[in-house]
C-alpha cells in the first residue's frame, strides 16, 4: 500500500527546505525527495544577504519585509537543530571607480539611509581600494551547505525525507491528489522545487527561465584574516583558516554545471584587481541559477490542477527570499492566505 502524506516536496534546495519547515510547523505531514546532486545551485550558493545590491547600488527588493523574516526563520532553525549557520556580520563593498562612488553618495541619504555607512576600515596591506568603499552593517551570511545538511538529517530522522529523483512524468494525478508509484507515495499536493528546468514539465514548463550559469572558486589566501564578506564586482567570502570562496560569473550558455577555464580566469582576474595578497585555488565549481524571466520568485498552485504547486526562481538571492515566500506559500497551501500577485505562478504561466 502507498504511504499517505499531505505534501510531497520535490527538491531540497533553499526553496524546498524552507517550505518543508513551514509546512511542518503548521502540523502537516511532509515527504521531501531529492536526488542529492552536488552541483545544485543551492549547494553552491554563497548565502550572502545584503541590503544594497547591483551595479547601481540599489536597495534590495522588499528588504524591510524579507530581512526580518529571514533572521527570525534561521534563528528558529538554529535553535531547533542545535547548530549555527546564520551569521549577521557587516559586509564591505569597494567602489570600482569614481562614478560608482558618486552613485553611492546620491543614494546613501535616500533609499539606503540607515542601511549603509561610509568606511575607512580597509586594510591597505590586503586590499587595493583607491576609491574607498562602504559598509553594510545589516548584512548576513547563511552557511547554505550546513543549513541544508542539518535540515536533511532532521527530516530523515522523522521519516520525512528520501533520496530519489522524481520528475514530472513520474507524477500521476488522482481524484484526491497525486500518486508517485516509484516511491509508493500518495499526497494531497506535490510541490515542484526543482530549480532550473529546461522545459520538460508538462504543467509548469511554459514558465520562462533566464537562467545563468555561475562559477565559483575556493581559494587559500595566506595572511588574510578578514572575516567580513568583500564585494567588488565579485564577492570574497571567508570560510575560515585563511580559506575563502570567491565568485561568481554569469554566463547564459551553455547552461551546464561544468567548470570552465574561462570562468576561472575571469574570477582570478577580478580578484587580483583588489586583492594584494597571493592566493592558491583549491577548488572550482559551477551550477545553474534558477532565475525566472519575470525577475521574481514564482509560487502557487496550478490553475487547472490544484494538487500541483510550484516554488522556484529564487536566483542569487535565495537565502534572503526563501523564508518569507516559503511561509507565504505554506499559508496558501494550508488554506490560510493568498499569494502576492507579483510572484503568483498564475502570472508567470500567462506571460507571453
Amino acid at each position: 500500500m502507498s504511504a499517505q502524506v499531505d505534501f510531497l516536496i520535490v527538491g531540497q534546495g533553499l526553496a524546498g527546505t524552507a517550505l518543508s519547515w513551514c509546512l511542518l510547523q503548521r502540523g502537516r505531514s511532509v515527504l521531501v525527495v531529492d536526488r542529492e546532486s552536488g552541483n545544485s545551485a543551492s549547494r553552491l550558493a554563497a548565502g550572502l544577504v545584503t541590503p544594497a545590491t547591483g551595479k547601481r547600488i540599489a536597495k534590495s527588493w522588499r528588504w524591510a519585509e524579507l530581512f526580518p523574516a529571514a533572521v527570525a526563520f534561521y534563528r528558529s532553525r538554529e535553535a531547533e537543530l542545535g547548530d549555527t549557520f546564520f551569521r549577521q556580520r557587516p559586509a564591505l563593498r569597494f567602489f570600482i571607480d569614481a562614478r560608482e562612488c558618486e552613485e553611492y553618495q546620491r543614494r546613501a541619504g535616500g533609499l539606503l539611509h540607515g542601511l549603509v555607512e561610509s568606511t575607512t576600515d580597509i586594510n591597505p596591506e590586503w586590499f587595493d581600494a583607491p576609491f574607498g568603499g562602504f559598509s553594510m552593517p545589516a548584512a548576513a551570511r547563511l552557511d547554505v551547505s550546513c543549513y541544508l545538511n542539518t535540515s536533511r538529517a532532521h527530516f530523515r530522522a522523522r521519516g520525512a525525507y528520501r533520496t530519489a529523483e522524481v520528475v514530472p512524468r513520474d507524477v500521476e494525478l488522482t481524484t484526491t491528489g497525486v500518486r508517485v508509484s516509484s516511491l509508493s507515495v500518495e499526497a494531497r499536493t506535490v510541490i515542484f522545487c526543482r530549480g532550473f528546468d529546461a522545459g520538460t514539465d508538462p504543467w509548469f514548463g511554459s514558465i520562462k527561465f533566464n537562467a545563468a550559469k555561475g562559477e565559483i572558486l575556493t581559494v587559500r589566501v595566506p595572511g588574510l584574516t578578514e572575516d567580513r564578506v568583500i564585494h567588488r564586482g565579485i564577492w570574497l567570502a571567508p570560510i575560515g583558516n585563511e580559506v575563502f570562496r570567491v565568485g561568481a560569473t554569469y554566463t547564459w550558455e551553455p547552461l551546464d554545471s561544468a567548470p570552465t577555464t574561462e570562468g576561472r580566469a575571469e574570477i582570478e582576474s577580478r580578484l587580483r584587481a583588489f586583492l594584494r595578497l597571493p592566493f592558491e585555488v583549491l577548488d572550482h565549481n559551477a551550477a545553474v541559477r534558477p532565475v525566472i524571466d519575470a525577475g521574481f520568485p514564482v509560487l502557487g498552485r496550478h490553475p487547472e490542477h490544484p494538487q500541483l504547486a510550484y516554488f522556484n526562481g529564487l536566483g542569487s538571492k535565495g537565502s534572503l527570499l526563501a523564508p518569507f515566500f516559503a511561509d507565504q506559500l505554506a499559508s496558501h497551501l494550508c488554506g490560510e492566505g493568498t499569494i502576492d500577485p507579483e510572484v503568483n505562478v498564475l502570472k508567470a504561466l500567462c506571460r507571453p
